[in-house]
């Protein structure tokens, strides 16, 4: 091998060189969040979400007895339906036409048509529900009913509950696979999470043990990791889905509420209520790269889908704290 000799000085700029990409390789793979926007919207912004095609980004707001609708470019709000009751949780339907939203004081769930601010369905649940979720391929949509126990299945293109049965006290969060054959099921009264076999008529197949108060759950974009927030025990949990067993535990800042995976699946969002700060884990080697403070309770998250920007809400305050990555996806 030819060896190559180079001035002192030379030598210098390079290794400068090879220290700055060393770097720059770091920071790139630990992404870091810079504060952007705080603005108020109607009372008690509990839950948010951006709408698949990112043009939209809904807003349940708990006392305001509406869901409104804000253009992320402008963040000002372009649509506004009022409903009969406290909007608590919300998923779009895959085209992003339609929303469904759950009331927190009423046994019902409603489907909203965004582009004419109407009510087009009402559904009758179980008491208090609470998370809603449809499934990937808008066929199914989940709902978890905080009072009464239970898991009510509903039929999409019908508007009707299919299958409705106790799952454990206080059920709530619901986090379908990529591939929609399972869903998971947080019991945040006690300990476990439900696997339930979609595909095969929605029966529960496996319980798994994550530590007590299992809140929030989010799936990787490979279908490889579940991550759950464990409220009061202030910690993130690790599943493992080819084994459904929880693998690891990260202590993150106290009572962590939603929690938002980026695009990418590489950074894990959590809101840190009792701490007002939003933190970052990087799921790979499952770990706290930063944290942020929010300047509110922060409580309901959203990451838009190009990863770009990450939304908090404060029911607290009727506020949205608007963040920006320096990560492109």
């Amino acid at each position: 091998m030819l060896a190559v000799a180079f001035p002192r000085a030379k030598l210098g700029r390079i290794l400068i060189g090879s220290m700055c990409l060393v770097l720059a390789c770091f920071s790139s793979a630990h992404q870091s969040l810079v504060r952007g926007k705080l603005f108020s919207v109607p009372a008690g912004p509990k839950s948010l979400r951006f709408a698949p095609d990112g043009k939209l980004v809904a807003v349940d707001c708990l006392y305001g007895h509406k869901v409104v609708f804000i253009d992320p470019a402008t963040y000002a709000i372009v649509h506004t339906v009022k409903v009969e009751g406290e909007p608590v949780e919300c998923s779009f339907t895959p085209d992003s036409k339609q929303i469904w939203v759950s009331l927190y004081n009423r046994s019902k769930v409603l489907c909203i048509d965004i582009e004419s601010e109407r009510v087009i369905r009402s559904v009758d649940v179980g008491k208090v529900p609470k998370v809603v979720e449809v499934s990937p391929d808008g066929k199914w949509v989940y709902v978890a009913n905080w009072d009464s126990g239970s898991l009510c299945v509903i039929d999409a293109s019908q508007s009707k509950v299919v299958r409705a049965f106790k799952v454990g006290r206080i059920p709530r969060g619901i986090a379908f696979t990529h591939s929609k054959q399972f869903a998971y099921l947080a019991i945040m009264g006690g300990t476990e999470l439900l696997k339930i076999d979609v595909a095969g008529g929605h029966h529960v197949v496996k319980r798994i043990e994550v530590g007590i108060t299992p809140r929030h759950l989010v799936i990787s974009p490979d279908d490889r990791w579940l991550f759950v927030s464990n409220n009061l025990a202030s910690t993130i949990t690790k599943v493992d889905l080819q084994s459904d067993k929880a693998i690891s535990k990260l202590r993150v800042g106290k009572q962590p509420r939603t929690i938002v995976l980026s695009p990418s699946g590489k950074q894990l969002y959590v809101c840190n209520y009792g701490s007002q700060s939003l933190g970052v884990i990087e799921t790979e080697q499952f770990k706290v790269v930063s944290n942020h403070r929010t300047r509110i309770h922060p409580i309901g998250a959203t990451v838009s889908p190009d990863g770009r920007s990450v939304w908090v809400s404060s029911y607290r305050t009727s506020t949205i704290q608007v963040f920006q990555t320096t990560e492109a996806h």
